[in-house]
């Protein structure tokens, strides 16, 4: 018997191996996690020269550190030697010290001392470096280029934060007041395309977003982004539906290529960060601010507000779960996106390629 061809309309959007297929995963890896602007943390977690934080961008390890001349530095985390981590977390140093073999580098990541240099025969300290990053910082937010000779962070934003200037806070007042973290077995590219799109918001989030005004919602492609405006069904209440004591006429929201959302609510910002671990698993970050002002006037019921956003939060992964479960069917397809609706994805698919090359 003859095997029965399955036959498909024209697509769109990406091959289902690409939110399955490990080879992908590394190739984006190598590609674009390595070559792109990424949030890392906050200035004022850096305030005092020694004062350091640690992050993975894709598959590399990366150190910021506040140097003695009061700027930052932005380092590989892997000693020259033989690829030790030298940083966990976030603290204060003096000098960079290998956990392996007491290899030591000063702040700016140059080779101070060797234990029994005399095994080394001919070591010259001085051409031993530990690999530069570009760091750069918005609103107060530090990001990092693992790419050395990379484009500049305005450059790769391309106009993307202009909008958000008129929130009517300043970024650079605000402070972390909570954190936690979801780790779900989807890939990454699911759960930016699910943020990217709000033609899903009437079905998955018909009550618990009910405060926006979903037919107003528009989406603007911005560089390598997408810009992201959600108008309130009534700006003069809050998502608790209390009177606003200075109403905001919108939520500002948008999507930083690779993985960075950004959220504005009266009394408090919202980041998203998506941490792919491998090809069928991802870690999303969610971080809570506030500045001072935000904090006197509308302290926030910390529990409260978490758990109004686990519910969101699991309607997106609900449905992602969905497509994750989908895309290894012969039967999978993209025949269309909605033009405004669904902007977004096309725009990231667009993107992905000018990395990945054309699917």
């Amino acid at each position: 018997m003859t095997p029965t061809t399955l036959t498909r309309p024209a697509t769109l959007g990406l091959p289902g191996h690409y939110y399955t297929d490990a080879a992908i995963f590394a190739q984006e890896l190598n590609t674009l996690w390595r070559s792109t602007w990424q949030f890392v943390g906050r200035v004022e977690d850096l305030q005092r020269p020694g004062d350091y934080l640690t992050s993975i961008l894709g598959a590399e390890p990366i150190l910021v550190i506040r140097v003695t001349d009061g700027s930052l530095r932005a380092m590989h985390n892997v000693c020259p030697h033989r690829g030790a981590r030298l940083l966990d977390g976030q603290g204060n140093c003096g000098l960079l010290r290998c956990p392996y073999h007491s290899w030591t580098y000063d702040l700016e990541g140059n080779l101070l001392g060797v234990p029994q240099q005399n095994l080394f025969p001919g070591l010259d300290k001085t051409a031993i470096h530990l690999l530069a990053a570009r760091v750069e910082t918005w609103g107060g937010f530090v990001f990092v280029n693992p790419d050395p000779d990379g484009e500049s962070l305005s450059s790769y934003l391309a106009g993307f934060p202009d909008y958000l200037l008129a929130y009517s806070h300043a970024y650079e007042d605000l402070r972390e007041v909570d954190r936690w973290s979801y780790e779900e077995a989807i890939n990454w590219k699911l759960i930016v395309e699910n943020y990217v799109e709000d033609y899903h918001f009437t079905t998955a989030h018909a009550e618990s977003l009910k405060f926006f005004d979903f037919k107003g919602i528009r989406s603007l492609p911005t560089g390598r982004h997408t810009q992201i405006y959600v108008p309130y069904a009534d700006p003069e209440l809050d998502e608790a539906g209390q009177r606003r004591s200075k109403p905001e006429p919108m939520s500002y929201q948008g999507y930083i290529f690779p993985n960075l959302m950004v959220n504005t609510a009266g009394d408090h910002v919202s980041v998203f960060r998506v941490l792919p671990l491998d090809a069928l698993r991802t870690r999303t970050e969610v971080i809570m601010y506030q500045t001072p002002a935000q904090m006197e006037t509308t302290p926030l019921d910390l529990a409260e507000l978490r758990a109004n956003f686990n519910r969101v939060m699991e309607e997106d992964f609900a449905v992602c779960r969905l497509l994750q479960a989908g895309v290894g069917s012969r039967a999978y397809q993209v025949t269309q996106l909605a033009e405004e609706r669904e902007l977004g994805i096309a725009h990231f698919h667009q993107v992905l390629s000018e990395y990945l090359g054309t699917p």
